[in-house]
């Protein structure tokens, strides 16, 4: 299972993501130097850091955004010529509000996150 770095989860973090563990979860966990690795199991320290995969940043990416005072509906697509995934909110089926792409799924997923965030469009902490 692929997920993001824990330089990935920090900087969610510092933009206000809920990242602390809960229940039995794949983490990155530390031992007590700021070497991180990933573990399955339940927190043990403060400093654990939930380790988000693809499922977790598309349940976090609102369905919708407004942009331009129109309503931008989500969607993910893989563009053959490109061999990039493209992760966007688009209007209608021509009229691209926001469009992150690459050739993994899960970046362009992330640079989708923040941006939502960045924009506002994800009430964070």
């Amino acid at each position: 299972m692929k997920v993001l770095t824990i330089d990935q989860m920090n900087r969610l973090k510092e933009l206000g993501v809920d990242v602390k563990p809960k229940g039995m979860c794949l983490m990155y966990t530390s031992d007590s130097s700021d070497c991180y690795y990933l573990k399955y199991g339940e927190s043990t320290c403060e400093d654990d850091v939930v380790a988000f995969g693809l499922q977790d940043i598309i349940e976090l990416l609102p369905k919708s955004v407004i942009i331009n005072s129109l309503n931008h509906w989500f969607c993910v697509n893989q563009n053959c010529l490109l061999t990039e995934f493209q992760v966007m909110y688009v209007y209608g089926n021509d009229s691209y509000g926001v469009i992150k792409q690459n050739k993994s799924l899960l970046k362009a997923a992330y640079e989708m996150l923040i941006w939502v965030i960045e924009n506002g469009y994800l009430k964070t902490k």
